[in-house]
Order: C-alpha cells, then structure tokens, then sequence
C-alpha cells in the first residue's frame, strides 16, 4: 500500500536522523498540513510546511503569517494549539522548536529547542505544556516557557498526550509499544503499560469512566484501565490504526490504513457497524450532531452519519492526512499537494464556501 510504504520510508529516515544527531544537515519536509480553529469559529490557523497562517473563517483571506518570510530550516506538521486562555497559539516544528505565538498578531512570543524533531502537537491544560519529542521525550514546560520536568520513553513519541481531570497525571503513547503514566506536576513515573503489541501514534480518547481507547499499528483498538493501564477489552481491525479515535455518545469512531472506518460501542467494543472507504485513513475523524466527517488518503471527505449510512463524499484534491475540523457552520479541510492547501465547505459538504492560496 502507498501509505503504508510512504510511513514505513519516513520512519526509516527519522530514526536514520535521530541515530546522526551530530550531523547538522537541516532536511525539508513535504509531509501534512496541521489545523486548528479558535472557540469563537473566526479564525483558522494552518501549519503549511514553512510557515504558518490566521484564514478569516468567514471570508478565507489573510490575517498574517509566521514567520513573515519562509525559512527553508522550519517546516511544520503539527496542528497549532491554542493556549486556554487564547493568549498563546503553540505551534510544534521539525527544527525541534516549539513556538509560541501570539494568535492576533502572529508576533513570536518565545521559543523552547528540544533535541530533536517534533511531529506531534502539544498537549495544553490550564497552566502546563506537555511537547512530545522524536527524541523520544515529553517535555513539560510553563506557559512562558520555561522547562519544569523532561521525561523518557523507548522510542519517539509522535502522539499527543492526553489528561483526564480527576488524576493529577499526563499519559504518553510512544512508538515503544508502551502508554506512560507520569504525575503531571512533577514528572514521576506513576505505571508503565504492558506491551500493547504494536506502536501508538494517535491521541487516545478517554471515557467517562476514565477508560483509554487506543489504536495501535498491531492492527487493534484497546480499551485501557486507566489506573494500571491493563489491557481490559481488545477489538481487531484490517490494518494498523494511525489516527486517535474520537468519542461521541458512548460510541468511538475510527478508520485503519486499509481504508476500513469503525464505529465501536466503548462498553464492550463490539462493533456498531463498519464501512468501506475509498482509501487509507491516517487521521482522528470529527464528529457534529448526528454526523462524523473522515479524510482519506486519496482525496475525499466522508459524511457519515451515526448509523453508518455514508450522506456525502467530496472530493478535494490533493490528498489528506489531516483531520477535518469543523468551526461554527463551516468543514475545514487542508489538503496536501493542491495549491490552495485550506478549502472551507458547507457543513453538507455540498457547497464550497472559499479557497485559501497564499499569496507569494
């Protein structure tokens, strides 16, 4: 399969790259888009290879860009982050920094440099960062900046963390096979999980019950127990699990690179109904009202509804890796490969709205 060879290649040369830390040859990335909105729906931000962009939600034009000029040594994958307070946008690079932003202006507030490339976003709660590293970290930083705890894993960590809010703790997937448990005030090790079979590189869901819901490249979706991380139900699907599931109404959705995408009750994993898609799926799905919007790796959106009946495809161009998001009345989708890397769409996905091409 494409994908799976085109994974399997990007790996390679990122474990290559991190196992030559000494060289200080700067390599550019073509990899996907990241994409996020703010709480009030006005504003996009995109993180589109060198730079990254505010779109007007409502009209598709400009704001500003980050950093003004393109620099060939930063490229950006991640999808940007909004601190709670919307007064920082957090925005992860494969020059191993993260950025931080000021969302209204585009102005750089501060930098922080890991030691290694960034893929994963940040996870942000009300007053701590936690960066996930290729250099196999999760660094937990203040909200100016400043490292409080550095902590390791086996492998890199291309995942973005998680938190529920009643356990003082952060958990980490990693390529390792392992899910991490850290005391997120101070770094501690609280459990390490069993093997899970395979890599994770999705952000698990959580229950109400503070079940974690993982897929893993073993071809399985998990369900954890939060407090030991023990495997307590197991499903099997066609193909490694790439994107982190999303929960809605007791039901978690979810697609495989072989282009199956799964709805699964979350009490015993049993499957609602299954459908076939028209490619890979790599990314977290979104979910609104009744209905769940998937990418694929060709260049199709999927609407879904929750019994599984399809309502729409739209077919973008380009292919998607990143996940759809949805902002007040308005699909966002950003493509990789097509020459306006933002395209806004009805909810019905049957009216495009605007394309965002950036000018030169």
């Amino acid at each position: 399969m494409k994908l799976k060879k085109t994974i399997l290649l990007s790996i390679s040369v990122l474990f290559s790259l991190m196992l030559s830390a000494c060289s200080s040859t700067i390599y550019a990335s073509t990899g996907w888009q990241g994409l996020t909105a703010n709480p009030d729906a006005s504003t996009a931000y995109l993180a589109a290879g060198s730079q990254v962009y505010a779109v007007d939600v409502n009209t598709g034009s400009e704001k500003w860009r980050y950093p003004q000029s393109a620099n060939s040594r930063i490229n950006f994958y991640a999808n940007p982050v909004l601190t709670l307070d919307g007064q920082q946008l957090l925005v992860a690079s494969y020059d191993s920094y993260l950025y931080s932003i000021d969302p209204s202006t585009g102005t750089q507030k501060w930098s922080y440099k890991t030691s290694n490339r960034l893929i994963a976003a940040p996870l942000v709660t009300q007053d701590m960062i936690y960066q996930p590293s290729s250099d196999h970290s999760i660094y937990a930083l203040n909200l100016s900046g400043t490292l409080v705890w550095k902590a390791k894993t086996g492998a890199p960590i291309w995942a973005t963390p998680t938190v529920t809010p009643d356990c003082g703790c952060v958990y980490v997937p990693s390529m390792d096979h392992y899910i991490y448990k850290y005391n997120a005030a101070d770094g501690t090790l609280l459990v390490k999980s069993e093997n899970l079979g395979g890599a994770v590189v999705g952000t698990p869901a959580i229950g109400t019950d503070g079940t974690l819901y993982v897929g893993t490249f073993n071809k399985e979706m998990l369900a954890l127990d939060p407090t030991n991380l023990s495997i307590k139900l197991r499903y099997s699907t066609q193909d490694w699990v790439w994107g982190g599931p999303a929960l809605y109404n007791d039901v978690i959705y979810f697609g495989d690179l072989s282009s199956s995408f799964y709805a699964l009750k979350t009490a015993d994993l049993t499957a609602n109904w299954r459908i076939q898609a028209n490619h890979s799926i790599v990314s977290t799905p979104a979910v609104s009202g009744e209905n769940i919007y998937f990418a694929t790796e060709s260049d199709t959106i999927y609407i879904v509804s929750t019994t599984g009946s399809v309502v729409n495809q739209k077919v973008i161009g380009g292919v998607v890796y990143s996940s759809p998001v949805i902002a007040g009345n308005t699909l966002l989708v950003a493509p990789t490969g097509n020459s306006s890397p933002l395209v806004a769409l009805s909810l019905d996905g049957n009216t495009q709205k605007w394309l965002f091409t950036p000018s030169k």
